[in-house]
């Protein structure tokens, strides 16, 4: 007869072991689905009211404008406004400043229209159809510069957005073009990113720290412009509010001659600030399309947020 010896404390300690193991497994598998439930649950919204377009990100709410050139007209976190909104400052409205709102989009370089925009593509109406969790608006074709512009936006939740621009030669000759996103936001706070080539250097007083260039705006009575070859993101803070934007990253021999991939506008006084940047410079032949995606992040801040703050906030967002 064999006699069989159990080492009750070592036997105790690998049970221990084993429980331990499943338990870890099954608590991670746990956090996993609940991860992926949270997520499928965010609120993710777009509703029509009239010529409007209301998309919903969680506490986040942007809304679009088919009516006035497919542009954001809002975007609200909470009760705080982010986008600039149109001032009255004249009685009549031949001396009105109708550039003053929004964010729009453009075709660059700026040199092949100069000024003012293009009505086609920057206020005319757009066609609007709702495509489940996106809206799609779609530009009429200029006459004089003949492309058709789509633009579609769907949020992404926990205040994200997507935001797909299309340019489409729409002409019979090949061109040469590229996106350009314009967003006013109302002047003061920080503008930041990375990009330690910003030309001209005197334009606009800037630092850099912990390895970024950050502005703090002052109002001057003068216009005032600056251009630098960023990293694919840039990030605005101001009166309790985040904003970053994230776009594929370019070279600087990629921009459109003249322009760049971040570009930075202070009107002059204290009314609004563009937040521009700008994708590859690309040819397109008869009916050949460019795609360009853009992503919008807006959250609440502290207002009194340090700098150390602001970059912990941004790379958390753009290391997404």
């Amino acid at each position: 007869m064999h006699i069989i010896k159990i080492n009750f404390p070592v036997l105790f300690a690998n049970l221990t072991l084993l429980y331990h193991s499943t338990m870890n497994k099954f608590l991670s598998s746990f956090l996993l689905l609940s991860a992926a439930v949270s997520s499928s649950f965010a609120q993710k919204t777009v509703k029509q009211d009239g010529n409007q377009y209301v998309l919903q990100s969680d506490k986040c709410v942007l809304v679009v404008s088919s009516e006035i050139g497919g542009k954001v007209v809002s975007l609200k976190c909470g009760d705080k406004e982010l986008i600039a909104q149109h001032q009255k400052r004249f009685e009549q409205v031949r001396f009105e400043n109708p550039n003053d709102f929004g964010s729009t989009f453009w075709p660059s370089p700026q040199s092949t229209w100069n000024w003012p925009p293009i009505a086609t593509y920057d206020s005319k109406p757009y066609t609007a159809v709702v495509q489940g969790n996106s809206v799609k608006l779609t530009s009429e074709k200029d006459a004089k510069y003949p492309y058709v512009f789509e633009k579609i936006y769907q949020p992404l939740g926990k205040g994200s957005y997507q935001i797909e621009y299309i340019i489409r030669n729409a002409s019979d000759e090949a061109v040469e073009v590229a996106p350009w996103e314009i967003t006013r936001v109302p002047s003061g706070g920080f503008l930041f990113f990375d990009a330690p080539a910003i030309r001209p250097v005197m334009e606009m007083t800037y630092t850099t720290e912990m390895g970024w260039q950050w502005i703090q705006f002052i109002a001057k009575r003068q216009n005032r412009k600056i251009f630098a070859d960023a990293k694919g993101w840039l990030a605005f803070a101001n009166d309790g509010l985040l904003f970053v934007k994230q776009f594929p990253d370019i070279a600087s021999a990629d921009a459109a001659p003249g322009e760049e991939e971040v570009e930075i506008y202070f009107n002059q006084g204290s009314t609004y600030t563009e937040i521009e940047n700008q994708g590859k410079y690309v040819k397109l032949q008869p009916g050949e399309s460019t795609s360009w995606k853009v992503k919008w992040t807006v959250m609440p801040v502290d207002k009194d947020a340090s700098k150390t703050a602001l970059k912990a906030l941004t790379e958390t967002v753009i290391r997404k």
